[in-house]
């Protein structure tokens, strides 16, 4: 980039008309400056717009259930925001709990009203939010614009069929533990630490046939 604009500059300068070399060094000078005004521009316009938490927050009969945020929609000016419920396992005391779950979304969002659906669960708690089927919320979807997501949860069924490769990365993209603890039937060398969030990976001519967590 230098040499050329350089043997450029000597060219001119040679030229002995010294109006046309600063005719010229001007009008490469206005050219970068549009340029760089270009460029802020289309970087402003295409900036990501801020995001803010919505936060959601239901009681639920033992500190042992949980929920999560599995999607948002918006509807008639309406914000309907999805949750799922889950029951940890294990023994709890049967305590009245409050179970919170949040979501990033476009901050502009978070103006309209909403509605709360829960999918999962079976007390009969219905202050601050409505109880649906999977076919009640089918229907009261229709329409409706998607505006969040969650990331896919991934299971030991996520990871069959695949190659080590693969069944590798996948993990470490979504940030799990992993490891092979099994080659065509020949046990590996690993710890003896139990880990229950850990994939195991059983693998045979090359793929993952099998998997267990720990």
């Amino acid at each position: 980039m230098g040499a050329p604009f350089l043997s450029f500059s000597r060219k001119l300068s040679s030229s002995g008309n010294p109006s046309d070399l600063f005719f010229i060094m001007v009008h490469l000078k206005t050219l970068f400056l549009c340029f760089s005004i270009v460029l802020s521009c289309h970087s402003f316009g295409s900036k990501t717009p801020s995001l803010k938490p919505v936060v959601v927050t239901i009681d639920v009969p033992s500190p042992a259930w949980t929920i999560k945020i599995s999607s948002i929609y918006i509807k008639a000016n309406k914000l309907l925001v999805v949750c799922e419920a889950q029951k940890k396992g294990g023994l709890a005391a049967a305590v009245m709990s409050k179970a919170k779950a949040s979501a990033n979304i476009p901050r502009n969002f978070l103006k309209l009203p909403r509605e709360i659906y829960v999918l999962g669960q079976t007390w009969n708690y219905r202050k601050g939010y409505k109880t649906v089927t999977d076919e009640e919320l089918r229907k009261l979807l229709l329409t409706a614009s998607k505006v969040y997501s969650s990331p896919k949860q991934l299971n030991e069924k996520s990871f069959l069929g695949l190659n080590v490769k693969e069944a590798q990365t996948l993990a470490k993209v979504n940030r799990l533990l992993s490891r092979v603890v099994e080659i065509d039937g020949k046990p590996q060398v690993t710890t003896e630490d139990y880990r229950p969030e850990r994939f195991n990976f059983f693998v045979k001519n090359g793929k993952v046939i099998r998997v267990n967590k720990g």
